[in-house]
């Protein structure tokens, strides 16, 4: 998963660059915004516009969240064995 976070990082750091694409595009899937069909989010974690197939709303803090952000969240909440204490 750490690998996959990494890789999805550097799609974004290269893709953020053209502003046309980063307006019309979704920024995980790459689909094209269109007016009431495929309408454009922003994500409250990194900042980027996705698209309503690759983000979820979060009733409590009431922001739109992209999976991708769900994901490192997740990844960094998970307890490992150096900080399990018994």
């Amino acid at each position: 998963m750490k690998q996959r976070l990494a890789e999805e990082g550097s799609k974004c750091s290269i893709l953020s660059k053209h502003q046309k694409f980063v307006e019309h595009c979704c920024m995980r899937c790459c689909s094209p915004f269109t007016f009431l069909v495929n309408t454009k989010r922003r994500c409250a974690d990194c900042k980027f516009n996705v698209c309503k197939n690759c983000c979820s709303y979060q009733k409590h803090e009431k922001v739109w969240i992209c999976y991708v952000c769900q994901q490192s969240l997740s990844y960094k909440e998970k307890p490992t064995e150096a900080n399990m204490v018994c």
